[in-house]
């Protein structure tokens, strides 16, 4: 029997290739002779770099300075994937896991870090270039990215004010003009977006009310953030003379996906299809006899292309078994059975305890939950 285990992460808890080991070892409890193949699962966000380059065996990392969301210095790394094609993860310099919780400023925060991890990358001879951009902490529409690549802006009164310092959201407020000549140097760089939100860059809909509240924005900076933003699109527009911030995608990762659509021409692409075609997922799921895959919560949302979407996909074009395995259930999650799951289970034990008493048994209730899933199939074996 030919088992693949290719989960997500359980956000919060367990990095996704916690989650694959923690299910086979309940799994090798009872079926021991089982031959497991283990796949670390991203979408373009936080992992994307490593579910990529344990997978591709040419892939090479690179290490770099750069600045996080708050303008600290840190060390960051991208990768190689071929000769001329990098791989970024933008959660590696500008993302939320980056800042403390009770250091989140989203007003005084910067996309910067990414523009670094991009210039390094062509500086090294890429050419091609495939940006994951989920789990960002910021909402500058990409105001720090396009600083670090070059982009000069000025203010009312004409002063480069990005010669000044580093821009963060709140300079929004102060962007008049800019000059775009110092990124000629992008012009011919293929630039493919690695992301699942479809949300526009402004509206109810947008960057700021649909995601900035998670990173730590209160009511009254939705407010400030959406019209400084909404000001910043409209210029841009028009004079790059392109009408991009109501297009889909342009809100993914605080409005960055409207920067590199409009001010680099980059491509929208599934984030979940991009990785799943790098790491060979479809091949290795045909090859598969049961399938086990999951993630932290599994609800209705889940459905709406997060990432073991991209493996039903797969598991049902094949007919192949899936048992999806999810930290929490809520309303909603029966519908994946439409999508050709063969069984969910649960691995929380109490509703009773908090988010953190889960946390610290998140482990043993994930390997418990496996442990009772190879039974059922031992059982199934035996038939």
């Amino acid at each position: 029997m030919r088992i693949l285990i290719a989960s997500d992460s359980f956000k919060g808890t367990l990095s996704s290739k916690e989650v694959a080991l923690c299910i086979e070892e309940g799994l090798k409890k009872i079926l021991n002779e089982a031959e497991y193949e283990k796949v670390i699962l991203a979408d373009g966000g936080e992992g994307t770099l490593e579910s990529v380059c344990s997978i591709l065996k040419d892939c090479t990392i690179f290490k770099d300075e750069v600045l996080n969301p708050l303008g600290e210095k840190i060390q960051s790394q991208y990768a190689f994937i071929d000769e001329d094609t990098a791989l970024i993860e933008m959660a590696k310099s500008t993302g939320l896991t980056l800042v403390d919780e009770n250091k989140r400023d989203i007003l005084n925060s910067t996309s910067f870090g990414l523009g670094q991890l991009i210039a390094h990358s062509v500086k090294r001879g890429a050419k091609k270039l495939i940006i994951g951009i989920g789990g960002s902490a910021t909402n500058d529409a990409g105001l720090g990215m396009l600083q670090a690549l070059g982009v000069k802006f000025f203010d009312k009164h004409n002063i480069d004010i990005s010669a000044q310092r580093v821009l963060k959201a709140k300079d929004l407020a102060l962007v008049d003009s800019f000059d775009i000549s110092e990124i000629r140097y992008l012009r011919d760089i293929k630039i493919l977006i690695a992301s699942d939100v479809s949300n526009p860059l402004c509206g109810k809909e947008g960057a700021t009310y649909i995601f900035a509240k998670q990173k730590g924005a209160t009511q009254e900076q939705l407010i400030l953030l959406e019209e400084l933003i909404t000001k910043f699109a409209v210029l841009c527009e028009k004079r790059l003379i392109k009408k991009t911030k109501d297009e889909a995608g342009s809100g993914a990762a605080g409005g960055v996906g409207f920067a590199l659509h409009s001010f680099l021409n980059a491509k929208f692409s599934s984030g979940i299809d991009t990785i799943s075609s790098l790491i060979n997922l479809e091949d290795k799921i045909q090859k598969a006899n049961l399938v086990i895959t999951g993630e932290g919560r599994v609800d209705e949302q889940t459905t709406y292309g997060k990432t073991i979407m991209g493996v039903l996909k797969y598991t049902k074009k094949y007919d192949k078994p899936c048992i999806v395995i999810a930290g929490s259930l809520a309303k909603g999650y029966e519908k994946l059975y439409a999508h050709g799951v063969t069984a969910i289970f649960d691995t929380t034990f109490s509703n009773n305890l908090s988010f953190e008493e889960l946390k610290v048994s998140s482990k043993e209730n994930l390997v418990s939950t496996t442990y009772n899933i190879a039974n059922i199939l031992q059982l199934k074996l035996k038939d």
